[in-house]
């Protein structure tokens, strides 16, 4: 039987890029990942923390001002159906989690 009473589809590719601000203005390099070539408990991590930032449910910008210096973060997640880009900028009153799953994905990306 299975624990998990509602079964999610495998993540399949998952992206992040951080850019912005103004007074030192930076685009830094996309960062996606294959979920498939991860080590199976990075898969269940990442699985993880998607689900803690409940990222279907997210909006796909949040509404507050931020500030004028903020640093601009986009994430996208692909699962075999369907996908979420979600645009979040420092101080908009989003949720701590999408920082954590951010975070986790620029600290795991390969080495060129």
């Amino acid at each position: 039987m299975n624990s998990d009473p509602v079964a999610q589809p495998p993540i399949v590719t998952i992206e992040c890029q951080r850019q912005g601000g103004i007074a030192f203005p930076m685009a830094r390099p996309r960062i996606a990942m294959a979920v498939t070539d991860l080590p199976a408990e990075e898969q269940a991590a990442l699985r993880d923390l998607v689900q803690a930032a409940n990222v279907g449910a997210q909006p796909t910008r949040f509404p507050g001002p931020g500030h004028p210096d903020a640093v601009e973060t986009e994430l996208v997640v692909r699962w075999p159906e369907h996908s979420a880009t979600l645009r979040f900028r420092d101080g908009d009153g989003h949720p701590a989690q999408l920082d954590e799953l951010a975070g986790w994905v620029l600290r795991h990306r390969k080495a060129p």
